[in-house]
């Protein structure tokens, strides 16, 4: 009997290869090997013969259409690299294929768009993306990538008509973008076409209520023709707009007010502003020339220093000094220097988004690309630190 122990194992064993070669012959047929030229183009990429490796893959995309997919992400890949040439190789190869369907065909045109974009190859782009348009399903994508290229060209016309479609869509708020695109073109409008311009204005206010810039333009407008009155009323309602960008609006209310003879009025006002707005330094120093013109540089240099007590800020102080008289040889004009320089290196406007800021108010931020973001911020003591730094510019 000891013996059926020492069979045991080999019975087992001689089971286990009978059922593997079973299995083995079974499913051989079913099963292709993976194609040979594959391993080959991967060997290409790795030892940096790109080319070499296209060739493989558009020869392997002519056997067989199922690896569109693994296309598409190899040119991707070569897009992110910035080989875009690379990129737009595959795409137009792909585009090539009659036996592709047309989610692969739309997929392939957005892509190679987006190749054309990244070459900065806005014509071809804007070409693929409008034959997107005229396909039964067109992709969200190619709405987004052309209104982006009529950004970039500044036909505002276009801009507008693509951002009005993406809005009818309902996945997207575009309306202060849309606004933003009015008041480009209200500003490009020839100074004789008053009555366009106004026409561009009721379109932005349309499709944003509380667009400043539009309102800047609109009261900007009345002023040239004369009509403090009008303008006034404009510019008073960017308080309730974005009261973030009423420093723009003060030279522009100075203005109106001179002009009516009625600067205790814009004083008054601007008092009860500062109520509503204690932090607003440009409105205080704004207040300090109100007071100056009406009752002279002592009068403001008592208020400004008052005020520069209770909220100081580096503003503040320059003016301030340049209301004085130069008494100290010494200290006063060392005071003015510093804050001369201090004034001049600070950024007057931040966007909250990016980061960017910079002098100057741009209405599309260079940094996020976003419109209406960027806003007049005020230099403060808190500041000093950075100002302080060796400029950069």
């Amino acid at each position: 009997m000891e013996w059926l122990f020492f069979l045991l194992p080999l019975a087992a064993l001689s089971g286990w290869l009978a059922a593997r070669n079973h299995y083995k012959k079974r499913y051989a047929k079913q099963s292709s090997p993976f194609n040979p030229d594959y391993f080959k183009g991967l060997n290409y990429l790795l030892n940096e013969q790109p080319d070499k490796a296209i060739d493989v893959f558009i020869r392997l995309l002519e056997v067989n259409s199922e690896t569109v997919e693994t296309h598409l992400a190899l040119a991707n890949l070569f897009r992110k690299r910035g080989e875009t040439d690379r990129a737009i190789r595959i795409h137009q190869n792909l585009i090539a294929r009659p036996t592709l369907t047309q989610q692969q065909r739309n997929l392939a045109l957005a892509e190679l768009g987006l190749d054309y974009m990244n070459a900065g190859v806005l014509d071809r782009a804007e070409h693929l993306f409008l034959e997107l348009l005229n396909s039964p399903s067109p992709p969200f994508q190619a709405f987004e990538q052309l209104l982006r290229i009529y950004e970039q060209e500044k036909d505002w016309p276009k801009a507008i008509e693509m951002a009005k479609k993406i809005q009818a869509q309902g996945k997207k708020n575009l309306g202060p973008v849309i606004s933003q695109f009015y008041c480009e073109l209200a500003e490009k409008t020839s100074q004789n076409s008053t009555s366009t311009v106004l026409e561009l204005i009721k379109h932005a206010h349309a499709n944003d209520p509380n667009c400043v810039r539009a309102t800047l333009i609109e009261a900007n407008v009345h002023i040239n023709a004369n009509k403090f009155r009008k303008a006034l009323k404009f510019l008073l309602h960017i308080e309730q707009q974005n009261y973030l960008y009423l420093p723009e609006s003060l030279p522009l209310l100075l203005k109106c007010y001179q002009q009516l003879n009625k600067l205790d009025a814009f004083e008054s006002w601007l008092h009860a502003l500062l109520k509503r707005h204690p932090n607003m330094t440009s409105a205080r120093i704004m207040l300090a020339d109100v007071i100056q013109q009406q009752y002279g540089g002592q009068k403001a240099q008592d208020y400004l220093h008052q005020q520069l007590q209770e909220h100081p800020s580096i503003e503040g102080l320059h003016t301030l000094i340049s209301l004085g008289e130069p008494s100290n040889p010494i200290l006063v004009p060392l005071i003015q220097g510093i804050t001369t320089t201090l004034v001049r290196r600070g950024h007057r406007y931040t966007c909250p988004h990016c980061g960017f800021s910079g002098k100057k108010l741009h209405w599309h931020c260079p940094g996020c690309k976003r419109w209406g973001t960027i806003r007049p911020t005020e230099i403060h003591l808190s500041a000093l630190e950075t100002l302080l730094e060796p400029s950069h510019e």
